[in-house]
């Protein structure tokens, strides 16, 4: 796939070169600018989000939803070590408020965890399953983008994002529980 697209981005600017000089580097030198700044942004926002999730781990509060979603957790992966149902649980809640790439240490943590403990196998994948569909409550990455690119209704994506992670979180969890087995 990179090929195709690096052999796409060559021969588009070979073409531009001899058609239009001028506009090749007045957009490389915008899309520049606009990547630089959009970045910005979107570190403020996770910023932000990964400051709110150290606070509640630093609080204690992030122990005490873990254990008050401890039965779902079961349901889904089966027994886990405290300390990775408290990462996992962290995690999930990260991905339901739209900081995805603001879970990535969380992630990398709780699959430590369950590395560390015999047949969490099918934890694993099913984290990764859940992980990687994560139900989105407020997707505040893409709101926050839409915003900063100037939408006229930046919000009016919540619903079908809902309607769309939750159905592929659905889909997810239950091919992983008829595809993969958990051992007793």
């Amino acid at each position: 796939m990179n090929l195709i697209f690096g052999f796409v981005l060559i021969l588009s600017t070979i073409i531009l070169i001899f058609i239009d000089p001028n506009t090749l580097l007045s957009a490389m030198l915008s899309g520049g600018n606009k990547a630089l700044s959009l970045t910005t942004r979107m570190a403020v926002v996770y910023a932000v989000w990964l400051g709110v999730f150290e606070l509640l781990e630093q609080s204690g509060l992030a122990k005490k939803f873990a254990s008050s979603i401890k039965p779902l957790n079961t349901k889904l992966f089966g027994t886990l070590p405290d300390k990775a149902n408290d990462f996992i649980s962290l995690n999930i809640s990260a991905n339901v408020l739209g900081m995805s790439g603001a879970t990535t240490p969380m992630g990398i943590k709780a699959i430590q965890e369950l590395e560390k403990h015999p047949n969490t196998e099918y934890a694993i994948a099913m984290f990764f399953v859940i992980n990687a569909t994560s139900v989105q409550i407020i997707p505040s990455s893409v709101l926050a983008l839409r915003a900063s690119l100037n939408s006229l209704n930046p919000s009016s994506i919540v619903l079908p994002t809902i309607l769309a992670t939750l159905l592929s979180t659905i889909i997810g969890v239950l091919l992983t529980k008829v595809f993969i087995k958990k051992r007793r």
